[in-house]
């Protein structure tokens, strides 16, 4: 094996990941630039913008058709599931605020003997929809969970109650 000046070796060392397949092309460019090809082009002669996968070696491919194809990490999918989930129950409990206070005044209009009755009928419903929330709620913590498992310390998610989403359905 032939041994290379420590010259040699700085100017390798020098040229990054990919020596060859940058040095082709700028010899492809050259020739084309003194062919007059790339005549009246927006930019001519000045260099080209730097690459933000220039350092990125093997792992360049993977980014670069991460970014083309607008994909996104799981977790982050799931974020917005999550958000979604959040904000329909937010607005499934608005609406039920909304119900019961309105059940309320009708119930100060009606006469006596029926107050029992539809107030029996009222707490009943309510019951009815808190269950169903609690066991919303129970599939978003849930989630909440696994997104938490896929991400650092710093991006993870509180866990849903009820008491907070009613704080935001009154908010």
């Amino acid at each position: 094996m032939r041994s290379m000046s420590p010259r040699t070796l700085a100017s390798l060392a020098d040229r990054g990941p990919y020596p060859l397949r940058r040095e082709t092309g700028q010899k492809r460019l050259h020739e084309l630039h003194v062919a007059g090809e790339l005549s009246g082009l927006p930019g001519e002669g000045s260099p080209l913008p730097p690459d933000p996968d220039d350092d990125a070696g093997d792992t360049w491919a993977a980014r670069h058709v991460m970014r083309t194809a607008g994909a996104s990490p799981p977790w982050a999918d799931l974020r917005r599931e999550i958000a979604e989930e959040r904000a329909r129950l937010v607005t499934r409990l608005r609406a039920h605020h909304a119900w019961l206070a309105g059940r309320d005044a009708r119930l100060r209009r009606l006469p006596g003997e029926r107050i029992l009755g539809e107030r029996e009928a009222t707490r009943a419903v309510d019951e009815r929809v808190r269950g169903e929330l609690e066991g919303a709620i129970g599939e978003l913590k849930a989630l909440v969970a696994r997104h938490n498992l896929m991400v650092v310390p710093a991006l993870q998610l509180p866990q849903p109650s009820l008491e907070r989403l009613q704080e935001l359905a009154r908010s």
